[in-house]
């Protein structure tokens, strides 16, 4: 089994944390359109590639649930 180490994850953390914190703040601007629309103008606006912010907020979130938090499926 691998090691991970963590040594200086502070460091990358203080540099990743605001950039996170502004695509938090530029889906919350999107969030009041989100909430209204249908389920298949939200996949629509996902896959159109006209929202560059959509994009990586989708990007990222795929690899967290593939690889992260979604469930393991054996079958």
């Amino acid at each position: 089994m691998a090691t991970l180490n963590l040594t200086g994850q502070n460091l990358e953390r203080a540099d990743i944390a605001p950039k996170l914190l502004k695509l938090k703040n530029l889906m919350d601007q999107r969030l009041p359109i989100w909430q209204k629309i249908p389920r298949e103008k939200k996949k629509k606006w996902v896959q159109s590639d006209k929202d560059p912010i959509m994009g990586i907020a989708w990007d990222v979130y795929k690899y967290l649930n593939n690889n992260f938090f979604g469930e393991v499926n054996d079958g």
